[in-house]
């Protein structure tokens, strides 16, 4: 079987410029059909493969009969309307009318939107015209191939372009001897001034003679039967190798994709795109002629975490009812078998001597340290028995913290009960022990904290698409912990983590947003997660709404109005810690540093742009004297904040009067962020009972506004392609028989 050839006919340079013939021949008349709206003359290439031009034989060929079918007919009727003619006007008028109509059927073949065509002859392309004119001319004056030379002399008006002279006519046998081509590109690289939308496309593919921009109908079976009507136009499709089994061939129009991370393992440090740009998701086609809505950009967006997440888990569906609430969890005791005596099991404040490759039981293995903090410390181990890797929090030989352990574990059991397929992205309780007169909860093993990224990342925020993931799987998180009658009361960047750390690096060369005006960061670069996965850890401090409440909870930076004042905390008090954090992934610098309450409370003044509401502060000055050195009421005067007084420091003045708004730390320059900062408004709340919950939060139009396309959506493709790549590669593996 021979090869299969492609042909491409393009504008010759020749063509693009005016020839002006000589001042003494203008006696013939203007041609109507040649006018200012049609495309310029385009020839095909000597020796080019194209079906449209004629075969050796004399009488008809291969190609034409396949691309011209009955024409040979429709010129018998025509030829004595024709004889009738040449007795009405003279003969040399009558040969340039002829080849007039042969140009201006050529002109056609330019693709406008409606081209102009003679009366008696209209075929279904431009290309066809042209070629049926050219024949229609050779029966009349009976050409031979080089009969162009008795035409020299002869030219047209000043504004019309002269046909080029053929040096040479093409062997066809030479071009036909493997078959006719089984496909021909004819490609439009230079469009017209005037050329409509229509026929804007940079490229028209042609397979067995039918074109892949053409309608719905089902392709006829020869293109010249079917014959173009005034008004109708080409509905051009981009070029689509599926539909032609060949492969693509690209447009001289150079226009090619614009996705700067087509390859995830070649490219390490790709530009960075503008949170606020307006970039596509997708480069378009070649030829794609209308952008994509936003509708469709968030499909895609949605499309895209779902296929990522998990489309049973993308969606919050509250827990079954009843909640089952579980009890004391029992903790068994595994005695030590391996402890040598005079070894120091515990340092001074109860904290467990982590030593690597050491046994936690016979089943564990610690291999390193993860963190520490005051409930005790976290390691990595592995499990002998399960044959994986995971993580263990030993808590400290102290009482009260062994008595909070045991609500923890009561907290991460009713998840579990309530949430088998942890959709809701909590941690999961798998193992519990005492050894060694420490509490031991083992848990899967996952990434870092968001925290500890930020800090790796030189504190450099995260892209508002990936912001808006993690808000989705936060509010998602806590919305099931407030359906199962539970506050977490302590959210904030340390205790979310990643599940996959893996991040991919890119250009930022940009001002870093920030909360207030004396602070002016820039970064050259910055790390963006390939999978913004995460799980809701630490339940030493989640209580049940019915049990007993401390006084004071959350950190300082995280805590919510009402606790600060004494007020009494529920549900909304994370809702609060939420915003706070929301805005942090934003700027990358906690919104409150502060450690004082007074400042705390004139920052949050600040930030809302309104005082704490007045019914508020007659609560607070109902509830205790003023006189108190530990009642909220000495921090207002009036009704008002009392701020700053005469202690304040200058330091505080200064850092307080910088707070910005919010309205200017998240500028409604997109309908994205615009839809972001009315969540945050209904957000910070100073009253509790007006905050937005957790699953109104959820339904807040901004999770159905797309995020402009950002590092985020970039770092998505590239964590995609490499699933599909793993997947195939994983598919190639042969299996051992």
């Amino acid at each position: 079987m021979s090869t299969p050839t492609t042909a491409t006919a393009t504008l010759p340079p020749h063509y693009r410029h005016h020839h002006h013939p000589p001042p003494h021949h203008h006696h013939y008349p203007a041609y109507p059909t040649l006018s200012a709206n049609s495309a310029p003359y385009r020839s095909v290439a000597p020796g080019a493969p194209n079906t449209l031009l004629p075969t050796p034989s004399s009488t008809s060929s291969t190609a034409s009969t396949a691309t011209v079918p009955n024409r040979q007919s429709q010129q018998q009727q025509q030829q004595p309307q024709q004889h009738q003619q040449q007795h009405q006007q003279p003969q040399h008028y009558h040969q340039h009318a002829a080849i007039a109509a042969a140009v201006a059927a050529s002109a056609a073949s330019s693709y406008t939107a409606n081209p102009p065509y003679l009366a008696n002859d209209v075929p279904s392309n431009g290309a066809v015209a042209s070629v049926a004119s050219a024949r229609h001319l050779s029966t009349r004056t009976h050409s031979t191939p080089h009969s162009e030379a008795h035409y020299t002399n002869m030219s047209y008006t000043e504004s019309q372009p002269r046909k080029r002279r053929r040096s040479k006519e093409p062997d066809w046998k030479q071009f036909y001897k493997n078959g006719l081509p089984k496909e021909i590109i004819v490609i439009d690289d230079t469009p017209e001034p005037e050329q409509k939308a229509s026929a804007a496309a940079t490229s028209r593919t042609y397979t067995n003679d039918t074109a892949n921009g053409s309608t719905n109908k089902p392709p006829p079976r020869h293109v010249a039967k079917r014959r173009k009507k005034e008004g109708d136009g080409y509905d051009e499709a981009p070029y689509d190798a599926r539909l032609n089994g060949s492969y693509n061939q690209p447009s001289n129009s150079g226009s090619a994709s614009t996705d700067r991370t087509t390859s995830a393992y070649n490219t390490t440090a790709p530009t960075s795109l503008s949170s606020n740009g307006q970039y596509d998701y997708e480069a378009p086609q070649t030829g794609q002629k209308r952008k994509r809505t936003r509708q469709q950009i968030a499909q895609d967006a949605k499309r895209r975490e779902v296929e990522a997440l998990g489309d049973s888990f993308h969606e919050y569906q509250p827990p079954p009812k009843p909640i089952k609430k579980c009890g004391e969890v029992a903790v068994r005791t595994v005695n030590d078998r391996i402890h040598q005596a005079g070894v120091k099991i515990d340092d001074d404040d109860g904290h467990y001597i982590v030593v690597p490759d050491a046994d936690l039981t016979t089943q564990y293995q610690i291999r390193k340290l993860l963190g520490q903090g005051t409930f005790g410390k976290v390691v990595e181990a592995r499990d002998r028995k399960r044959s994986k890797l995971v993580a263990i929090k030993i808590i400290r030989a102290v009482q009260k913290y062994r008595d909070a352990s045991r609500i923890e574990l009561r907290v991460l059991q009713t998840l579990k009960a309530n949430d088998a397929e942890n959709r809701n992205r909590c941690i999961h309780l798998r193992d519990c022990f005492d050894f060694r007169g420490h509490i031991c909860i083992v848990m899967d093993l996952l990434g870092s904290s968001v925290f500890d990224f930020l800090k790796s990342n030189n504190f450099v925020p995260f892209p508002n698409s990936q912001i808006q993931s993690f808000a989705r799987q936060l509010l998602t998180s806590v919305a099931f912990l407030h359906d199962l009658n539970l506050i977490h009361t302590d959210l904030k960047p340390e205790n979310i983590l990643l599940c996959d750390s893996a991040y991919q690096t890119f250009t930022y060369n940009r001002r870093i947003p920030s909360s207030t005006n004396g602070t002016n960061r820039q970064a050259t670069q910055r790390r963006v997660l390939l999978d913004t996965e995460i799980r809701l850890i630490d339940f030493g401090s989640a209580t049940f709404d019915d049990e007993y409440h401390s006084s004071v909870v959350s950190t300082r930076h995280y805590r919510a109005p009402e606790i600060i004042l004494g007020l009494g905390w529920s549900f909304p008090c994370d809702i609060w810690s939420i915003g706070c954090i929301l805005v942090e992934f934003f700027t990358g610098d906690a919104l409150f540093q502060t450690h004082d309450n007074l400042e705390h409370l004139a920052m949050m003044e600040n930030v809302c742009d309104s005082r704490i509401d007045t019914h508020l502060v007659q609560t607070v000055n109902k509830s205790a004297s003023r006189t108190s050195s530990s009642s909220p009421a000495k921090y207002f005067k009036r009704l008002k904040l009392d701020y700053p007084t005469a202690e304040t420091t200058r330091a505080s003045r200064r850092f307080v009067r910088n707070m910005k708004r919010l309205s200017d730390i998240i500028p409604a320059t997109s309908p994205f962020l615009r839809l972001f900062l009315d969540l945050l408004q209904k957000i910070f709340v100073y009253d509790p009972a007006k905050r937005i919950t957790a699953r109104q939060a959820l339904a807040h139009p901004w999770f159905r506004e797309a995020a402009i396309p950002d590092d985020g959506t970039e770092a998505l493709k590239i964590r995609l392609e490499r699933m599909r790549d793993s997947e195939y590669h994983t598919s190639r593996v042969p299996i051992a028989v």
